[in-house]
């Protein structure tokens, strides 16, 4: 049985795509390490800083001695540094949001991101852009951000988090082709969501995915 650490700083993401993977691929064991504290503890210095960049690592070294097969790091906001933990460590480090964004970045059209904790917002516009660059394309995007959601998950009222998600799409749908449910805790909102034109991007499928690929699968 494949062994994936998932690597996480909230619950919101870690219920999402632990029941995802385990619906998918009952052949993935997927072990969680989590630090619900290391969000707070960036959004208070303002960003990474060595300390919390440790405690990062720390998990993610810890995930790799404990025998993983591969590594899904779920936080946004260290998924730029994914490739030099790759680097780093004895496993393959993948991010779902940066296989999602890449995904959506080869897409033609004009896309919207929707962020519910504004932190994110410059990590995954950077992270976008980056894709497609790579891809010699037009460096745009609009971001869009509902912190109301995120007050709202944060409170346990995850029917009010997917109800202001879902109004927004809806909202969103006709003026743009691609929309892209930044976080990993945004996927629940995407079930049974139908919207009339635009494609909608979550990070589970994108993960899925990459992690096969990174796994050689």
């Amino acid at each position: 049985m494949t062994r994936i650490a998932l690597v996480s700083v909230t619950l919101n993401a870690v219920n999402p795509m632990t029941r995802y993977f385990q619906e998918k691929d009952p052949d993935m064991k997927i072990v969680n390490y989590l630090d619900s504290y290391l969000l707070e503890k960036v959004r208070a210095e303002g960003g990474i800083h060595d300390e919390s960049m440790k405690r990062m690592f720390d998990m993610l070294s810890t995930a790799c001695a404990d025998g993983a097969d591969g590594v899904l790091l779920t936080c946004t906001i260290f998924s730029p540094y994914a490739d030099y933990f790759s680097r780093l460590l004895s496993k393959p480090v993948v991010c779902p949001d940066k296989a999602m964004l890449e995904q959506a970045a080869a897409m033609d059209g004009r896309t919207a991101i929707i962020c519910t904790f504004p932190g994110t917002v410059d990590t995954t516009r950077n992270m976008y852009y980056e894709c497609r660059r790579r891809l010699g394309r037009e460096e745009a995007v609009d971001m869009v951000v509902l912190e109301p959601a995120y007050i709202a998950a944060n409170k346990g009222d995850f029917d009010t988090h997917d109800r202001v998600i879902r109004e927004k799409a809806g909202e969103l749908d006709g003026q743009y082709d691609q929309i892209v449910f930044a976080q990993i805790s945004m996927a629940r909102a995407a079930k049974g969501l139908e919207l009339a034109h635009a494609k909608v991007f979550t990070s589970p499928d994108s993960a899925y995915a990459a992690i096969k690929k990174a796994l050689g699968r």
